[in-house]
């Protein structure tokens, strides 16, 4: 019952929300820095355990398994023009009747490219990104400049077929040799 009072909440104030809504009047999430990012400590429970998405990135859009395929040593980079690029993750059009008002409670991102200290400074890095469902903002991620996990957590967004999350790239830490972004990794925390 609270959950469904707080998805009726959320979607009366999402509801008179413009699409075009000043990101200057959503909430700003920091990253709360846990352990480092390393291939045995890949995977585990995830919004997954409910259904699978298509992560899509750039525009125009074009698949980006990397950015959710629980490998440590591979990752995204962003086009030379990166601002405003989007990543998304769309929901499938049809889900079991059991997914369906899926929680979507947080996402856990590895920013940038992690496979060698060497690597992680030579590219940039994300510093902030807009969270969006369904091109409704949600709230502005503010990542740290760290090889560490990162972990967003908000209150509970209910998912159905065919809705879509998306990050975009609004800032970034430089590299010391590209100015392209990379993520190595972004997991979308929800289901349980």
């Amino acid at each position: 019952m609270r959950l469904k009072l707080r998805a009726f909440i959320l979607s009366l104030l999402f509801a008179g929300m413009p699409s075009g809504l000043a990101a200057e009047n959503i909430p700003t999430l920091h990253a709360k820095v846990t352990y480092p990012v390393v291939q045995e400590l890949m995977g585990g429970c995830s919004l997954r355990c409910a259904f699978f998405w298509e992560t899509l990135a750039g525009n125009p859009a074009k698949p980006a398994p990397e950015l959710c395929d629980d490998d440590a040593m591979t990752g995204w980079m962003a086009p030379d023009d990166w601002k405003n690029v989007p990543i998304t993750f769309r929901l499938p059009e049809k889900l079991p009747r059991d997914c369906r008002d899926t929680p979507f409670y947080g996402l856990s991102v590895a920013n940038g490219a992690i496979d060698s200290p060497q690597a992680f400074r030579s590219h940039a890095r994300v510093r902030t990104m807009l969270l969006s469902l369904n091109g409704k903002p949600i709230a502005r991620l503010t990542l740290a400049d760290t090889w560490k996990w990162q972990d967003f957590r908000f209150g509970d967004v209910l998912l159905n077929q065919g809705d879509v999350i998306s990050l975009t790239i609004e800032e970034i830490y430089p590299g010391k040799e590209s100015q392209q972004p990379v993520l190595t990794e972004i997991v979308l925390q929800g289901a349980h």
